[in-house]
């Protein structure tokens, strides 16, 4: 019985040893090393690519058609997205109209023409206000939000960006939202990361 359990235990030993013997050989021999190396680094290559393509600033203006918008710019990144537009400045046909309802703000634009709201502002009131001054006051932003966050940089507004808009909507009518002034401005941008 002892014989017995003597072979079993130098059996056990012999395989323990040839699998240490295999791991020996197996980290001796750098041909699999190698190739264990080379697909790490062609997984970090692709991770870091990704990276790079998810990066995106762009600066640009608006100076047309009465309006003047000298500063917006936006960053786009992993982390964080980031958007700047400095205050209007409107001196077009309609600046001394006065209006009781508006919605004045930023949106995209896609290949197929569909628009999408990026960051907007509005209200009705009972007393009128010059369209000038409301543009002025309430067309200027500057605001930052998490990547994972997507309450204004969503998807669509992301993938689109490049076709940005500063859009004003007005009504001169009091107790209606219908707008009868229609604003748009295409603001020229220029992409500065790669």
């Amino acid at each position: 019985m002892e014989k017995k359990k003597q072979k079993i235990k130098k059996k056990t030993e012999n395989e323990k040893n040839k699998i240490l013997m295999k791991i020996k050989n197996f980290f001796n021999n750098p041909v699999p090393l190698i190739i264990v190396l080379i697909a790490i680094i062609c997984v970090l290559l692709i991770f870091i690519s990704k990276m790079n393509t998810k990066s995106k600033i762009y600066v640009g203006e608006i100076n047309k058609d009465g309006m003047q918008v000298v500063n917006v710019h936006y960053f786009t990144n992993n982390d964080m997205n980031y958007f700047y537009s400095s205050t209007p400045l409107y001196i077009g046909e309609y600046k001394d109209k006065e209006v009781y309802s508006y919605q004045i703000g930023y949106y995209v634009e896609d290949k197929n023409g569909e628009i999408y709201e990026f960051a907007t502002r509005s209200k009705s009131a009972d007393t009128k206000a010059k369209l000038s001054v409301i543009i002025e006051e309430l067309g200027g932003w500057s605001f930052a939000e998490s990547y994972n966050n997507k309450y204004f940089f969503t998807n669509e507004v992301i993938n689109n960006m490049d076709n940005l808009h500063l859009m004003i909507k007005a009504s001169t009518k009091k107790g209606t939202n219908e707008a009868d002034i229609s604003l748009d401005f295409k603001v020229d941008l220029t992409k500065i990361s790669k």
